[in-house]
């Protein structure tokens, strides 16, 4: 605990420092938010995250009243945005980073390529759901548990499934 004491007058902190402190010491809601905010993620009011959680980089937005369970894991290579009021089961993954196909260009230089993923307002991402890069999700959606979402999701709409396919509207 000590060891984690002098972290309070930095003004900045690495994100893998960050998930180290998180993750071994009980921290009240507004020591969290000011430890996430020294790793450069914006978190809004009301934000929840159960340890332990992972992320990389601080390339990570989230809006109010966020709820993030237990051992979610962000890939934030390329930028992550969670907004107002979205729920995330337990073992989700955000995964903004792939590798090409190709064995030649896998070993290759450009062995990784990011892209951005975008939760909207209202979401729910059920337990052990895996959010692939370039994802978009659309305000007040459902991605049921255990599905990967590899394409853009609409609004209003549940889906569900490996890969996640369309299974109703939600009103």
């Amino acid at each position: 605990m000590l060891k984690h004491f002098f972290t309070r007058f930095q003004k900045t902190l690495s994100p893998k420092r960050c998930c180290l402190i998180f993750n071994s010491v009980k921290l009240s809601g507004r020591r969290c938010n000011e430890l996430f905010k020294k790793a450069g993620v914006t978190v809004g009011n009301g934000f929840t995250v159960t340890p332990p959680f992972y992320f990389e980089f601080g390339n990570i937005s989230l809006g109010e009243n966020v709820y993030i369970n237990t051992g979610c894991v962000f890939l934030d290579n390329a930028s992550i945005s969670i907004g107002d009021n979205s729920l995330l089961g337990p073992q989700v993954r955000l995964c903004t980073p792939t590798h090409p196909i190709s064995p030649k260009e896998r070993l290759g230089e450009n062995r990784t390529t990011s892209q951005p993923i975008s939760i909207g307002n209202n979401v729910w991402i059920g337990a052990g759901a895996v959010i692939l890069p370039g994802v978009t999700i659309g305000d007040n959606s459902v991605i049921a548990a255990n599905s990967v979402v590899k394409s853009d999701i609409p609004c209003n709409e549940l889906w569900a499934g490996c890969p996640a396919v369309f299974k109703r509207s939600i009103k």
